[in-house]
């Protein structure tokens, strides 16, 4: 049988041309099917909470402002919608100045603040201010009418972010929330901050009046786009492939837990500290800058902490979690040490501060922290308000010394 070449190349071309429109036909399903890919602003922390962050070019990122969105409850099987303010604060729009005869409070943080995993209502900062206005009631009540030296009427801002760190809020406050005019500022303190300031810290850079800590998108020069990589880019198809290679590779693709980049942090909690002490001073170091920043706004600054899991319970109450985030040792860590250095620091630098740590230590423990995060459970966030609201009437900062 004669071999025609022409024959075999028409053939060629059309197998060629239907790969080609089977693909075009794979293509347009998938981009129907596909969700868009996720963008990671910061590794220091969960992957559910990079939609609603946004990199920065003065303190590295942000929440999304004036946003409204929906995410899954993480102890709930149930959405909620957050709501974030044209100043990057989860809630609704606050006014620059506080109304009149309100005590307004800012309080800073990381992912324990912003409350991510909770209703808005069941924030730290919202169990604070009905805390506050419970008590002031109370005392109204127990005094005959009288109101409290500390005052009647609340409002607390949220001004968490999630990945935050010492470094990150004094930033941000500088450079957006300073001009709140807050009245009191609340800084929480979490064991995860040693590890978070030093992912920051060598992105800050000294501008004429500010310091910033530029976002690394920002600092990356624009090259020219190849069509081909670019398209290979934005194929869904290319997107499913490379989430099956990720599926089979977690190792080599996968982007790490947030945990996972969290060992420095994680480690000064345990019962044999390696030596941290740069870390742990390059991130307490912010604080004193917060302090002026504060002052000078006309406010006053409170700093707070509060464990994590394994310095108050087994980590084998949560083994998905201790694995995660690569805890060593017989836990709970017995050492005070963490709360012992941010305490002396405070000390010495003329800063209130309240450790909260010994309120968790109660037979409920397991209830007061989450199995999913190294951060505080709904429970435990409202424990952790009810104990500043505590300390906040039991010492005013009225009556705080200069």
């Amino acid at each position: 049988m004669a071999i025609r070449p022409m024959t075999t190349v028409r053939h060629a071309i059309t197998a060629l041309l239907l790969f080609v429109a089977a693909l075009a036909c794979v293509e347009f399903w998938m981009k129907g099917q596909a969700t868009p890919p996720m963008t990671v602003v910061t590794t220091q922390t969960c992957s559910r909470n990079q939609p609603l962050l946004v990199p920065s070019e003065a303190f590295h990122h942000d929440l999304k402002p004036s946003t409204k969105t929906s995410m899954r409850l993480a102890e709930r099987n149930a959405n909620q919608v957050v709501r974030v303010n044209s100043l990057g604060c989860r809630g609704d729009e606050v006014a620059n100045r506080a109304p009149q005869g309100t005590y307004r409070i800012l309080i800073l943080g990381d992912d324990t603040i912003c409350g991510l995993s909770v209703e808005a209502n069941a924030t730290v900062a919202a169990r604070l201010q009905q805390f506050l206005e419970s008590n002031a009631a109370k005392n109204e009540s127990e005094n005959s009418g009288a109101r409290s030296d500390f005052a009647a009427e609340f409002e607390v801002i949220n001004g968490g972010v999630p990945g935050y760190c010492p470094l990150l809020s004094w930033l941000k406050f500088e450079h957006t929330l300073s001009r709140l005019k807050p009245n009191l500022v609340i800084l929480h303190v979490d064991m995860t901050d040693i590890a978070d300031d030093a992912s920051y810290r060598s992105l800050m850079q000294a501008e004429e009046r500010l310091a910033v800590c530029r976002h690394a998108t920002f600092r990356l020069k624009p090259k020219a786009a190849n069509p081909v990589l670019q398209y290979v880019s934005q194929s869904a198809t290319a997107s499913w492939l490379f989430a099956k290679a990720r599926h089979r590779g977690p190792e080599l693709l996968s982007v790490p837990p947030a945990a996972a980049t969290c060992d420095i942090g994680l480690n000064w909690i345990t019962d044999n500290v390696p030596d941290l002490r740069l870390q742990v001073r390059h991130a307490l170091a912010p604080i004193k800058d917060l302090r002026d920043a504060v002052n000078q706004s006309g406010g006053q600054l409170l700093v707070t902490t509060s464990p994590v899991l394994w310095q108050v319970m087994s980590g084998d109450d949560a083994p998905v979690l201790t694995s995660r985030c690569g805890i060593k040792g017989v836990t709970p860590f017995e050492s005070k040490f963490p709360f012992e250095v941010i305490s002396r620091f405070c000390e010495q630098s003329r800063i209130h501060f309240f450790d909260a740590s010994p309120a968790f230590r109660n037979e409920n423990a397991e209830k007061l922290f989450s199995k999913e995060e190294p951060i505080l459970s709904r429970l435990g966030m409202a424990l952790y308000a009810r104990e500043i609201a505590k300390t906040l009437f039991k010492d005013p900062p009225s009556q705080w010394s200069e």
